[in-house]
């Protein structure tokens, strides 16, 4: 289960890789791509909850799973490591079928989640 303690030994970013997205935004005249890419983060993120629920709510227990794995892959490339570990453990947890883990996993990540976003917002 993911835990406080696992989140301290894991980079809340990657600066380096942050760095590499703006570095490419400039170079193609995206000067905004990191802050596009952390506005569909927060989206991904604030959808989450329903749509996760929505999935399992049909009957559809694959989808619930690919909600998660994307924002886990979402937060892995927009260098939101932490993050990204988190919905990793979502997701080994809806693919277990423990669902209510893994909404409980979310519910618990609140504030992993806020810094995070904010991080990224100020980075």
């Amino acid at each position: 289960m993911f835990t406080v303690e696992r989140e301290m030994t894991t980079l809340l970013l990657d600066s380096d890789l942050i760095a590499e997205i703006k570095r490419v935004g400039h170079a193609t005249g995206r000067h905004d791509l990191h802050a596009a890419f952390v506005r569909k983060l927060e989206e991904g993120l604030a959808g989450f909850p329903a749509a996760f629920s929505r999935h399992l709510a049909h009957g559809d227990s694959a989808a619930a799973v690919r909600v998660a794995h994307t924002l886990k892959g979402s937060c892995r490339q927009i260098g939101a490591h932490a993050l990204g570990d988190l919905f990793c453990e979502i997701e080994r947890s809806a693919k277990a079928g423990d669902y209510d883990a893994a909404k409980h996993m979310f519910e618990s990540g609140a504030d992993l989640i806020a810094r995070s976003l904010d991080a990224l917002k100020q980075a």
